[in-house]
């Protein structure tokens, strides 16, 4: 299962921070924003029925019963300047592609251009 997702990074290391982020990884915080919508978690102690709509549920409980088959996609695995930019790199070079897929060669070539970029190279 490929999945994408979000990470909490503390830019400080003062006592609020930590506790927040603590809080965060907590089942209680989970809950709350399953409740809300638009979010699923790899929280293991969320049930589908914590979830506003049972799809999302679903979904989530897919996620946890992979275990050791989540993967996260490529844009997550890249420097948001290639990977997870609107408009640029490999966003904007696939989107392109999608539009007219008859440049195969061409949409390689941009990738690995752009790739290099974001990488420094």
């Amino acid at each position: 299962m490929v999945v994408a997702g979000d990470a909490a990074v503390a830019m400080s290391e003062g006592e609020a921070t930590m506790e927040l982020l603590r809080f965060l990884a907590t089942t209680e915080a989970a809950a709350e924003w399953a409740a809300l919508g638009g979010f699923v978690s790899p929280n293991r102690h969320l049930t589908a029925d914590d979830y506003s709509d049972p799809i999302t549920g679903q979904v989530a409980e897919q996620i946890v019963l992979a275990g050791d088959g989540v993967r996260f996609d490529l844009s997550d695995l890249q420097p948001a300047a290639f990977g997870a930019t609107v408009g640029d790199g490999m966003w904007q070079s696939l989107q392109d592609f999608l539009g007219d897929p008859s440049d195969v060669e061409g949409t390689m070539e941009r990738l690995e251009s752009e790739a290099a970029r974001a990488h420094g190279k």
